[in-house]
């Protein structure tokens, strides 16, 4: 596999910046050009005249351009440097690995999946009919002779012999599927822990995984054991200690979402409309058509309420207060400090490769 790389007078113009090393902070596009900012507001590159950013991972930028005629997903480096695959689709880096996609045939969805370094070199031939991200060095593929696990090379480390499918790893287990669609839970070694008994099964977050069970949901330890009931229609991934979890109201597109910590005490009661997982000591929790920052028993830890709101992350989470007209990053005090311009009409989280506007 090689890279067709992007000289910068064809279809781009780049001008790095004395802070291109920095981690960046947010994409957003005004018109068609799309700007590029770290974490303290400044502006890493020149506008670019790209279609799409995607996201951002271990150094590289995920772009969707036009490329002699035809639009391509490429990448760019935090030198600005453009590469596009020779292939369909690329995913984010992952464990030093990213995903290629390779459709053969639009009609029945048929496509091939490979993997590259960070060179553009193949380590992992396109020979698959499904794959995974990689995540713990290990990622699920599939074809019609072989599937399981492979390692950064390609190995095999992990093989299955019947019709069972796998997820991503997490904390040394990863979610598995068998013949029956029922879920369990395997080790690094390929060993079944935890066994195939649930209709639905999440990743392994502080210690816990989300369970389903005939459409209820619950959380497990890694011995197997039920550490709170599958009680409830929804519920997010534990975080500092606490997870959302949320009843349906009318319909499964609404609910209404309180608080459990691990000892299975409800901490705060089902009264929020939507919410956004617990990170830094504060949940983004939306009541009454406005959003607010909450701690772990509902207190408000901002008093300040937001037409929109996200997680924090290294102290700055995005907001919108339309009746100031701000929207960007606020500080834990709920100050704007880095303010994105009215008339940006997409804005990507880099941080958490979210989409906020």
């Amino acid at each position: 596999m090689k890279f067709f790389i992007l000289l910068a007078m064809l279809t781009i113009t780049i001008a790095i910046s004395a802070k291109a090393e920095q981690t960046p902070l947010a994409a957003f596009r005004i018109d068609s050009l799309w700007y590029v900012i770290d974490q303290e507001g400044n502006q890493l590159f020149s506008p670019l005249n790209v279609n799409y950013i995607n996201d951002y991972s271990e150094g590289f930028y995920t772009v969707f351009l036009k490329y002699e005629g035809k639009s391509r997903w490429a990448f760019m480096n935090d030198e600005g440097n453009i590469a596009i695959p020779d292939c369909n689709v690329v995913r984010n880096f992952s464990n030093g690995r990213a995903m290629l996609i390779h459709i053969l045939d639009t009609s029945n969805q048929l496509s091939m999946y490979g993997f590259i370094d960070k060179n553009g070199k193949e380590v992992v031939p396109s020979i698959y009919l499904d794959a995974l991200n990689f995540s713990e060095n290990k990622a699920w593929v599939m074809n019609r002779n072989e599937r399981g696990f492979i390692d950064t090379t390609g190995k095999f480390v992990i093989k299955f012999y019947d019709e069972t499918f796998g997820y991503a790893f997490s904390e040394g287990y990863a979610a598995v599927v068998n013949e029956n669609s029922l879920f369990g839970y395997v080790d690094s070694t390929g060993k079944v822990v935890i066994e195939y008994k649930y209709d639905d099964a999440a990743e392994f977050k502080e210690g816990l995984a989300r369970v389903n069970v005939l459409g209820l949901w619950g959380f497990i330890d890694k011995q197997g054991v039920m550490r709170i009931p599958t009680h409830y229609d929804f519920a997010l991934d534990f975080s500092y200690g606490h997870a959302f979890i949320g009843r349906a109201v009318d319909t499964y597109e609404q609910a209404i979402w309180g608080v459990v910590n691990t000892s299975n005490i409800m901490t705060v009661d089902f009264q929020y409309s939507d919410v956004r997982n617990f990170s830094e000591g504060m949940g983004a929790v939306k009541l009454n058509d406005k959003w607010r920052f909450v701690n772990y028993i509902g207190q408000k830890l901002i008093e300040r309420e937001f037409d929109s709101a996200d997680r924090f992350k290294n102290g700055l989470a995005w907001a919108v207060d339309n009746e100031t007209n701000e929207q960007g990053w606020i500080t834990p005090e709920g100050r704007f400090l880095i303010h994105i311009p009215e008339e940006a009409d997409t804005v990507i989280d880099l941080r958490f490769n979210n989409k906020v506007k």
